[in-house]
């Protein structure tokens, strides 16, 4: 393993998305790539890359269109790269990446492996974890499972590195146990040679690779899709089945539940076939019209019927449609997941496009436990770059200037504390000064506390309830005056205390604030940002967080008369004012 991180290394970030509307992150993985210095490291590459140039040199004097560096790679020149990245970053060994099948991309499988820790670690503070009606730190198994592991068990073998090893481990991760991966794989070929890897790399302690049943692609399928195909299990089904037998991962038992049998797990991760027919895998790119990545049938395409009960708004016919690629095959993982639940913590996968994501999305809206809400779900743009060269005769492909671009999502049945960041509304009002005539600023701070607290209770059509309190911002660590807003349905609620779910947008997981928590920060300005004389400058900011289209709906109502009313500057009260003989104030 490398000692130590250096100029050459990779660097990972994960950074908000541009939009203020979505809570997709943005997780950026950059692998620097020396050809020259693989070359002089790595005998296999310096003779793969040798190999590589001479063919596009000889493209060069024939005239040949396809010339570009990109166009010449084969799979050789692919697996040379991949042993030699994932040797001199991570100190892993693949010998076994056998022609015909996936050749991982190294800074693709990185970046899931990177944002995964992200996720659990962010999970520590962002998920309820209740013990006897007290909320304690949240624990993990230390066990994962990679479905379709492919040749390579290349997520599995980065998840022991140093990309993921302080995951569920805090500042001192070497106290808690070593992770555990279950990896599994319909191809008896896959198999065999993700084992010869895992040996390899002296992991077998910590890495389990289990064949298990093809549920799906082993069936036939007419062409007039009227065959009818059992669905009752799919491949997170098959990876559980596997583990109840295992005795590496029987530790985390529970026993006197109905699944007892099951081990807990903390996350479920996979890349899955991204194609639902052999012809949209094997067309060449419609771009530049190379050909598609050397992989099996299994490992390219996915064809899955699935009830339209499942995913389609009530009243639907309830017959079967095929749906494949890599929505097809997370639809099945996500029907399993109705079982299994808290066994697991939380469910991801790669995704290949952005419409991908969508309809994903659009399921986790009507998933039983989740209902769209958005502490449980998270996406991700995943953002990947190489930058390849051989630093000695000029040959460079570089793709720093377009970065490859996948998706990911996760969903867990878990409940969401209230302020979770990806809930966070950062939208429309965020802040707004009030001028108060005062004879200083605690008295001008306790006036705008009270029309803030006046105004959230008297609205119309929604019953609110506030907390008046000190509380630390996102934006400072010094306590300020918060005034607190929730539904007073939920003002009371407490692990001791039950949510009270009497509204049809109502689910059992969501936060013990309810739809929507806000916060109003008061603060009196101070120095140059005080008004003149007696008239004092107060500004309130707002942080808001909804788990619901519900919630978000109620804070869009909420912040819709707000400025006016808590400034006193609206129609409604220089009307008000002036029957009184007052004058306004701004």
């Amino acid at each position: 393993m490398p000692s130590s991180r250096s100029p050459d290394d990779y660097t990972h970030s994960m950074t908000s998305p541009s939009s203020t509307s979505s809570p997709t992150m943005v997780s950026t993985f950059i692998l620097p790539c020396n050809f020259h210095e693989l070359a002089k490291r790595y005998p296999h590459f310096q003779r793969a890359l040798r190999e590589l140039q001479q063919r596009q040199q000889s493209k060069k004097q024939d005239d040949d269109e396809s010339k570009s560096l990109a166009a010449q790679i084969t799979h050789r020149f692919n697996a040379s790269l991949t042993r030699s990245l994932l040797h001199q970053q991570f100190g892993l060994e693949m010998p076994s990446l056998p022609a015909g099948r996936l050749c991982p991309p190294v800074p693709n499988r990185a970046n899931y492996v990177a944002w995964l820790r992200e996720l659990l670690l962010r999970s520590e503070k962002e998920l309820c974890c209740f013990s006897g009606g007290v909320e304690v730190e949240k624990t993990w198994q230390h066990q994962g499972i990679d479905i379709g592991t492919g040749v390579s068990a290349i997520y599995p073998l980065l998840l022991t590195t140093r990309l993921f090893a302080a995951s569920g481990g805090g500042s001192n991760s070497q106290t808690y146990p070593p992770w555990r991966f279950l990896a599994t794989d319909i191809d008896p070929v896959a198999v065999q040679s993700a084992r010869e890897n895992v040996e390899a790399n002296r992991l077998e302690d910590r890495i389990c690779v289990v064949p298990v049943e093809n549920e799906a692609n082993s069936n036939t399928l007419r062409s007039d899709a009227t065959s009818t195909l059992s669905t009752s299990k799919g491949p997170l089904f098959a990876a559980m089945d596997e583990a109840k037998h295992n005795p590496m991962f029987q530790r985390s038992r529970i026993n006197g539940a109905s699944l007892a049998a099951y081990p807990q797990f903390d996350f479920v991760m996979t890349n899955p076939p991204f194609y639902s027919t052999t012809k949209e895998a094997t067309d060449p790119r419609a771009g530049d019209k190379r050909s598609r990545t050397d992989m099996s049938f299994n490992e390219g395409v996915y064809i899955q019927p699935i009830s339209n009960a499942f995913d389609i708004d009530e009243g639907s016919s309830g017959k079967c449609d095929l749906q494949g690629g890599d929505v097809g095959f997370v639809t099945a993982i996500m029907k399993d997941s109705q079982f299994f639940r808290h066994r697991v913590t939380w469910y991801t996968s790669l995704l290949a496009k952005r419409s991908s994501l969508d309809a994903l999305l659009q399921q986790l809206h009507n998933l039983d436990g989740v209902w769209g809400n958005r502490g449980q779900i998270r996406t991700v743009e995943f953002r990947q770059r190489s930058d390849i060269g051989d630093g000695n005769d000029g040959t460079r492909e570089s793709d720093s200037s377009s970065p490859r671009v996948r998706w990911g999502i996760g969903w867990t049945y878990e409940r969401a504390v209230g302020r979770c960041s990806v809930c966070r509304v950062l939208s429309g009002l965020q802040s707004f000064n009030v001028l108060v005539e005062a004879v200083d600023a605690t008295f001008a701070t306790e006036e705008v506390v009270s029309r803030l607290v006046v105004y959230f209770e008297s609205i119309r059509g929604i019953g609110l309830k506030c907390t008046d309190q000190a509380r630390r911002s996102n934006s400072t660590s010094k306590l300020k005056r918060c005034v607190t807003v929730v539904e007073e349905r939920f003002h009371s609620c407490s692990p001791s205390s039950p949510l009270l779910l009497n509204h049809d947008r109502d689910n059992i997981n969501l936060p013990y604030e309810g739809h929507f928590v806000m916060d109003g920060f008061v603060h009196a300005m101070d120095g140059d940002y005080a008004t003149e004389s007696d008239v004092i400058k107060v500004q309130v900011s707002l942080e808001m967080y909804s788990h619901t289209r519900h919630g978000r709906a109620l804070l869009d109502k909420i912040r819709g008369q707000m400025v006016g009313e808590i400034g006193r500057t609206n129609r409604r009260w220089r009307r008000l004012m002036k029957k009184n003989g007052i004058e306004t104030t701004g």
